[in-house]
């Protein structure tokens, strides 16, 4: 076996880690943690029983920070998993098949019986490579000395050994550093995606920053040091903390949690506290060892912390909870904040922006409104109808006889209207009867009107006839057949009748249906 302060050989093999099977290589340890290599002579050898194995012991060491535990053996890595499989081992467990690392290290051996083997054995090595504790035997029952096995990592280390943790420490703080700073503006600015991301970034620095911290303190020979190396570690895990409350705070936000997310903003105020109590730790690239005793800041220090002081802090925190928050009640709020004057500057903007529009209606002259009029009407043909439509449709009996009127048309204005519809006749080529059922959108009998009156007293002895029958639908046809004799009387200058109208029967007839008959003695008493 090497004895100490021998150079360690470097070695890479198949191992079973974690139940993965992978290749692992010494220098990836070594540098980082302190070593611990066993040897020992085959799974289930004769010094394991039905609940324990020779490893049981050393796979504690697993737990201690700083310390990489490594055990060989000349079995292969499916062997390694049925062993680790029933003894519940963390040990990551290496492959030496062919025997080349034992050999190397000078522990194989053969048996009294031509067996080759390897000795149980353990060597812990420093930072450096450097083995500062060994122990062999080829008894394969004996267990390795774990108290010597302890006092020999206590022993590891000194001022190198620690200052070496510290830098390693230092620049996982710094980028822990940056991604903080980084988490902070954007938890300001509400982004509350980026803050989450940078705030877990900077929790995993700050961690490693503590543990590099906390390893330089356990490895120091230096008292003197020992101040500054414990401050840098009290600050370095108050800051992961803290990003660690700020990251589920900035996801509370994120998923519209306002009242949640400020209840951990306020929880990572009790290590911000813990950490303005302490200046920032001495970079290792200045004056070593530093000048000073300790980071513990007095109450005249400057604050040269990374995080805000207690007014930024306020300013990370959202005056409101944001799941209160809605669109109208941003703008109510916009309209209860505003100075006076931008309430009537608003009032007077949307007070021109009307008149504006007032204005812009004012424009469109007669023309252009009878145009948007009739296309209105063309599109809507159903909303407006016409005057033709109107006059097509059946008429009930009105409520004053259309002859009032008639009675007081003079003798001139009958000979006129007699010669306006004959004029018409004439010129057209159309009768009279014609003329006037085209003009009244319907027949005479339709629509008992003063024109419709004038268009009868020009009509032909079969216009006589139409009106005569008529004369027996109702009281107001009666009437206009009456009009018709007086006016024809009239034209050739004999006396003007009076004529006594009838009541309006109540029911009105329809137009299209024929007239009901009547008893001569009915008609008699008419005339």
């Amino acid at each position: 076996m090497l004895s100490e302060g021998a150079e360690i050989p470097g070695f890479e093999l198949p191992a079973l880690v974690d139940g993965e099977k992978r290749r692992v290589a010494l220098d990836a340890y070594l540098g980082d943690d302190v070593v611990i290599i066993v040897f020992y002579p085959a799974d289930f050898n004769p010094a394991c029983d039905e609940e324990s194995c020779d490893l049981d012991e050393l796979d504690l060491f697993t737990m201690q920070k700083d310390v990489t535990i490594l055990g060989i053996s000349p079995d292969s890595v499916y062997s390694h998993r049925a062993f680790a499989a029933k003894y519940d081992l963390k040990v990551p467990l290496l492959s030496d098949t062919d025997g080349e690392v034992a050999q190397r290290y000078g522990i194989e051996f053969v048996d009294d019986i031509g067996q080759s083997l390897i000795e149980r054995a353990v060597a812990v090595v420093d930072h450096d490579g450097t083995v500062t504790y060994s122990w062999s035997t080829d008894d394969m029952t004996e267990l390795p000395r774990v108290e010597e096995i302890k006092d020999a990592l206590a022993e590891t280390g000194g001022d190198d050994t620690a200052f070496a943790r510290y830098r390693v420490g230092y620049a996982h703080y710094t980028e822990g550093r940056r991604a903080f700073t980084s988490a902070m503006e954007s938890f300001q600015n509400t982004e509350w995606v980026m803050a989450q991301h940078d705030f877990q970034r900077a929790r995993e620095e700050f961690e490693a920053a503590a543990d590099r911290f906390d390893t330089a303190v356990r490895f120091v020979d230096d008292e003197s040091l020992v101040p500054v190396y414990e401050g840098a570690n009290e600050k370095a895990t108050a800051l992961w903390q803290a990003a660690d409350w700020l990251t589920r705070s900035a996801s509370a936000y994120a998923s519209g949690s306002g009242s949640e997310g400020q209840e951990l903003r306020d929880d990572a105020e009790i290590p911000m506290s813990t950490v303005r109590e302490y200046r920032e730790p001495p970079d290792p690239d200045d004056e070593w060892p530093p000048d000073v005793g300790d980071l513990e800041k007095a109450a005249t220090d400057d604050d040269d912390s990374i995080l805000p002081t207690e007014s930024d802090v306020d300013d990370a925190a959202l005056a409101v909870d944001i799941d209160e928050g809605t669109p109208d009640d941003e703008a109510t709020t916009a309209l209860d904040t505003a100075e006076p004057e931008d309430v009537e500057a608003t009032a007077s903007s949307d007070d021109t922006a009307t008149a504006s529009g007032a204005d812009s209606e004012d424009d469109i002259d007669d023309d252009e409104l009878a145009e948007i009029q009739a296309e209105l009407a063309a599109n809507n043909p159903e909303s407006e109808p016409s005057v033709d439509e109107l006059s097509e449709e059946s008429t009930a009996i009105v409520e004053a006889p259309p002859m009032a009127e008639a009675e007081e048309t003079t003798d001139d204005e009958a000979d006129a209207t007699a010669t306006d519809v004959s004029s018409d006749s004439d010129t057209d080529g159309r009768t009279v009867e014609e003329s006037a059922i085209e003009a009244g959108g319907g027949s005479v009998a339709d629509t008992p009107t003063d024109e419709s009156v004038a268009a009868g007293d020009a009509a032909d002895e079969t216009a006589q006839e139409t009106a005569a029958a008529s004369d027996e639908v109702d009281d107001t046809n009666t009437s206009r057949g009456e009009t018709e004799t007086q006016e024809e009387e009239t034209d050739d200058g004999g006396p003007e009748l009076q004529l006594e109208l009838a009541e309006p029967e109540p029911d009105p007839i329809d137009a299209d249906d024929p007239p009901a008959s009547r008893t001569d003695e009915e008609s008699g008493s008419d005339e």
